[in-house]
């Protein structure tokens, strides 16, 4: 059984090969466009594309030395589920560099209001090795980011006291 929202919509997403380098992260900088129907997906492509025109884009790669005369991006059209939690994981502990260590960041919903900054997740520090909860913090989720069959998506108060994980 499919709930709301699931199934007929779509995430379009754009990466570009300097993203996620060593020395520099793009991250935020290339839209992503959620809750995109059928008929609006092209709107949402070029979207996505243009983003990699914007000018924060540009004085980022100037700043950081890229050439800024070679434009280059991928977009990606995704089929979007109706997650009940989500949020960003770290196979290394990025504070302390532990590579025996996962961290955790979620939310309720979409990811989005975690990787945009829009809340504070919760986090969640995991021993990798055996799988142990080291650390948990709840975090101050005081919105939420949700599929809408009409909307595409729309933002929702959040579960301050709750946790968006379950331990296991």
């Amino acid at each position: 059984m499919k709930t709301h929202g699931e199934g007929n919509r779509f995430a379009v997403r754009s990466s570009s090969p300097e993203e996620d380098l060593s020395g520099a992260s793009f991250a935020g900088g290339y839209e992503t466009v959620l809750g995109v129907t059928k008929d609006t997906v092209l709107d949402a492509v070029k979207e996505a594309f243009v983003s990699c025109l914007d000018e924060r884009v540009f004085f980022y790669k100037h700043q950081n030395g890229f050439d800024t005369s070679n434009v280059r991006i991928a977009v990606i059209i995704q089929r979007q589920i109706n997650s009940s939690s989500s949020g960003v994981g770290f196979s290394l502990n990025p504070i302390n560099n532990c590579f025996d260590e996962a961290v955790i960041n979620a939310n309720t919903g979409l990811g989005e209001s975690v990787v945009s900054g829009m809340v504070t997740p919760d986090e969640y520090v995991v021993n990798k090795p055996n799988l142990k909860i080291l650390d948990k913090r709840l975090g101050t989720k005081d919105q939420a980011i949700i599929l809408d069959p009409v909307e595409g998506t729309k933002v929702v108060e959040g579960l301050k006291s709750e946790y968006a994980l379950k331990d296991e």
